[in-house]
């Protein structure tokens, strides 16, 4: 009796172990489906990377043709300025007062006016020259709307390798 006793649980115990691991299947090797799927999967990744990598590359070309479009402007409006600074001077009072001087002594209408070159000159020097005034405003407005859009092109390359920051700390892990 001790013997059925003791037996009874341990069949028991049997039997429950072997309903146990029947009910839990063994691990299966990968179907074609899931093979296919992964390889679905890698092509679209391999996209993905292929276009922004392409994205990437665009966006650094741009941002050098900036760069250099920036530096012609920039060279411009240097020398633009250079020549406004060197009509400024060029003023001499001196000559200012004597072609006024000469101006108010009476001369003879019929004799040439000698000195209207350097009046010209010497308006073109006090007025400063229009024509270089306009070019530098161009030049000024010019160099802006070429550091704006360097600015957007820097951006979009920013964002686009702050999008690609997290896939790559999330890939390492």
């Amino acid at each position: 009796m001790m013997r059925q006793m003791l037996m009874t649980p341990f069949v028991f115990g049997l039997t429950l172990l072997a309903s146990q691991s029947s009910s839990v299947t063994p691990p299966r090797g990968a179907s074609l489906d899931d093979v296919v799927a992964e390889v679905r999967a890698l092509r679209e990744d391999l996209s993905r990377a292929t276009d922004t990598s392409l994205r990437a590359q665009l966006l650094v070309a741009r941002l050098q043709v900036e760069e250099q479009r920036i530096a012609g402007i920039a060279r411009q409006l240097s020398e633009t300025e250079q020549q406004i600074r060197d009509l400024e001077g060029a003023r001499n009072p001196w000559l200012s007062q004597m072609l006024k001087d000469f101006d108010k002594e009476p001369r003879d209408p019929a004799a040439p006016d000698v000195f209207a070159t350097v009046r010209a000159q010497l308006e073109k020097i006090e007025n400063g020259d229009p024509v270089l005034k306009e070019r530098q405003a161009s030049l000024s407005r010019m160099l802006a709307e070429e550091q704006a859009r360097w600015v957007a092109f820097n951006a979009q390359l920013e964002a686009l390798e702050k999008e690609k920051g997290p896939a790559k700390r999330e890939k390492e892990r």
